[in-house]
């Protein structure tokens, strides 16, 4: 993984030593994202939690574009990512909204269409690193997947030297778990649904 890892994020910048300026496009990219985090209600010792309300995080990072044509391009990008969640914790008929905040470094993949003006792109984004912070640490922790690739698309479109995207990132498949702890009780709740929704713009040098 480490391998496919290296040759993807740099597979681009050797492509770079035969590629003209015009065909290889060096930019930066900023946005907001939201997440749809669902399980089911839980309950973890005397208090249980459900999902909460969806809450924005904000997104930047360095993007390299290969066009290989008119219409076909491969694109890297180096992200820094903050992405916020909410899950309202009962206790003793005492609501408590845990906050939590992950910080993330990750580097996606894709291969875009272009038509037009519109982009159509989809690939792999890979997981370098992941922090987490909850407001109630002692309340709730989350250890989110241990899987550090997740799949990633959307669209976008295209104004001279300036982007717009829209994009979704989330894990497929029925088999997708993460860890509570509340008060030195650790649980493995299944995850129906964790989609990250991001819109950003951009720009080429």
């Amino acid at each position: 993984m480490k391998r496919l890892l290296l040759i993807s994020s740099f597979v681009l910048l050797f492509a770079s030593g035969t590629a003209s300026a015009r065909r290889l496009q060096v930019g930066f990219r900023g946005g907001i994202n939201t997440t749809d985090y669902r399980f089911s209600p839980v309950a973890i010792g005397e208090t249980q939690f459900v999902t909460g309300s969806s809450r924005a995080g904000f997104e930047t990072g360095f993007v390299l574009r290969l066009n290989l044509s008119k219409f076909v391009h491969l694109q890297s990008e180096l992200n820094y990512d903050f992405v916020n969640y909410s899950i309202r914790a009962t206790r003793a008929n005492l609501q408590t909204d845990v906050r939590l905040r992950s910080e993330r470094l990750e580097v996606p993949v894709q291969l875009g269409f272009q038509l037009g003006i519109v982009r159509l792109f989809g690939g792999a984004s890979f997981r370098l690193n992941n922090s987490l912070h909850s407001s109630h640490p002692d309340l709730l922790k989350i250890r989110f997947d241990t899987e550090n690739m997740a799949w990633m698309g959307g669209i976008g479109l295209n104004f001279k030297h300036f982007f717009l995207d829209f994009r979704l990132q989330g894990y497929p498949g029925s088999k997708h778990n993460n860890i509570f702890e509340s008060n030195g009780i650790r649980q493995k709740v299944h995850i129906r649904s964790n989609i990250v929704y991001g819109g950003s713009l951009g720009f080429f040098f």
